[in-house]
C-alpha cells in the first residue's frame, strides 16, 4: 500500500491520522506512507516523532477570516494544489486518508482530481467544511457517530468506525502498562507518588481560558500537600507572566505543580491523572475514553458548528465526563468545579467505570480493513 495520510491544523486531527500511519507500517512493513500536512502545523513534528515522512504545504484557515486573510489563504490553496498534484505523481500514493481540518483540504481534493481513492474520516458530531464538501467523492465516509450520517450527503458511504487512538493510548486498558506508565510519568514529569493528580490540558494549541482559571486558583490550593497538578499550557501561553508566578507560588508552599508547553506522551500523562480538565475535540474525546479518565470537559466555545459542544454532550450521556461550558470567556467554574471532583474518589470511581464501558476499541483496525478495501478502478 502506498498511502498519503492528511489532516491538521489541530492534535485532533493528526494523532487518528498517526495511529492508522502507525497501525499499515506495523501490519504491513512493505507499505510506504506519507503524512502530508500544513507546514507551520502541530503535524509536521507529531508525524516525525512518529518516524513518518512528511511533506509540508503552504496552507491556511479560511472560516471565520476577514476577506483580506481569505483571499490570501485563497491563493495559498490554489500554489498547495499545484505542488499538491506534483507531489502524487512522485508519491504515486493507491489510497489517500483525510482527517479533516482546513491542511486536509489540499491533498483530499487532489485525490479526488487525480482518481486516487479517498477514505474521509469525519470524528466530530458534526462534520467539517471538508467533510461535507468532499463526502459524496470519496469512497467511504468513516465517522464516529451513527447520527453524523445523516448531516452528510445521502449519496455518501458513510461507515461507522470510532476514533483511531495511539496503540500506546489503547495499551492503558491494561492494570499493568498502565501502572509502569503511571512510574514512567512521575520521573519524567517530576511527579511524585501518594498525590492524587490533576491534568489540565487544552491540546497542542492550549485553552487560554481554562489556563487562566487553573492560576487564579492556585494561590488557594499552595497548602495543599496531598494533589499535584499537571498543566500543559499550550506552545503560546507557556511564558507568560502569569504561568511564572503562579509556579513561584505553588513552590513556596506544599502544592505541586509542573507545567510544560506541551507533550507527545500524553499516554503518560493520561495513565498518572486521577482527573483531567481538557477541551472536547473529538480526538481528546476519544483518548481520554479509551484511558478511562474521568474528565471535566471545557467545550470550546467558538468551534465551528459548536462542534465540541456536541461531542461532549454525547459522551456525558455515558456519565464519563461533566461538561461546564465557559461563562463570559471563563472557565473558573469548571476549574473549581474539577478541584472539588478531585477530592470525591467515589464519584471518580462512577465515572472511570462509565468511562470503562463507553471506551471504544478496534476502530484503527477497522479504518485500516476499509483503507486495504479500497481499489484503483472503483468508480
Amino acid at each position: 500500500m502506498r498511502l498519503v495520510v492528511t489532516g491538521g491544523g489541530t492534535g485532533g486531527h493528526v494523532y487518528p491520522a498517526i495511529a492508522v500511519a502507525e497501525y499499515i507500517k506495523e501490519s504491513d512493513p512493505a507499505s510506504t506512507v506519507t503524512f502530508v500536512g500544513s507546514a507551520g502545523g502541530p503535524e509536521a513534528d507529531a508525524a516525525r516523532a512518529a518516524g513518518i515522512h512528511f511533506e509540508g504545504l503552504q496552507v491556511a484557515g479560511l472560516v471565520g477570516k476577514s476577506p483580506l486573510k481569505a483571499s490570501k489563504a485563497l491563493l495559498m490553496f490554489a500554489h498547495s494544489t499545484l505542488r499538491c498534484r506534483r507531489l502524487f505523481k512522485e508519491l504515486q500514493p493507491d489510497r489517500v486518508l483525510g482527517t479533516g481540518g482546513y491542511a486536509a483540504a489540499t491533498a483530499c481534493l487532489t485525490a479526488v482530481l487525480s482518481g486516487v481513492p479517498l477514505l474521509l474520516l469525519e470524528m466530530n458530531y458534526e462534520p467539517g467544511w471538508v467533510t461535507r464538501l468532499l463526502a459524496r467523492r470519496a469512497r467511504a465516509v468513516a465517522v464516529a457517530h451513527q447520527e453524523t450520517a445523516a448531516r452528510l450527503s445521502p449519496r455518501a458511504n458513510v461507515v461507522v468506525t470510532g476514533v483511531p487512538v495511539r496503540a500506546e493510548i489503547e495499551a492503558l486498558a491494561g492494570d499493568g502498562a498502565k501502572r509502569a506508565a503511571a512510574d514512567e510519568a512521575i520521573e519524567t514529569f517530576g511527579l511524585e507518588k501518594g498525590r492524587r493528580t490533576l491534568l489540565v490540558f487544552g491540546g497542542s494549541q492550549g485553552a487560554q481560558a481554562v489556563n487562566e482559571a487553573l492560576w487564579a486558583i492556585l494561590p488557594a490550593l499552595a497548602g495543599r500537600a496531598d494533589i499535584q497538578v499537571l498543566h500543559m499550557t499550550g506552545r503560546k501561553n507557556f511564558d507568560l507572566q502569569e504561568r511564572s508566578e503562579a509556579e513561584a507560588v505553588a513552590t513556596a508552599g506544599r502544592l505541586l505543580y509542573a507545567a510544560l508547553p506541551y507533550s507527545e506522551r500524553m499516554d503518560l500523562a493520561f495513565a498518572v491523572a486521577d482527573l483531567a480538565v481538557s477541551r472536547a475535540g473529538a480526538g481528546t474525546v476519544a483518548e481520554l475514553t479509551a484511558a478511562m479518565l474521568p474528565s471535566v470537559l471545557v467545550p470550546y466555545p467558538h468551534a465551528t458548528g459548536g462542534h465540541q459542544e456536541k461531542n461532549a454532550r454525547a459522551l456525558a450521556e455515558t456519565g464519563a465526563v461533566v461538561v461546564i461550558p465557559q461563562a463570559g470567556g471563563s472557565a473558573a467554574e469548571a476549574v473549581s468545579f474539577a478541584i472539588a471532583l478531585l477530592d470525591d474518589e467515589d464519584e471518580l470511581a462512577v465515572m472511570k467505570e462509565a468511562a470503562r464501558s463507553a471506551r471504544g476499541a478496534g476502530a484503527t483496525k477497522g479504518i485500516a480493513r476499509l483503507l486495504e478495501e479500497l481499489t484503483l478502478d472503483e468508480r
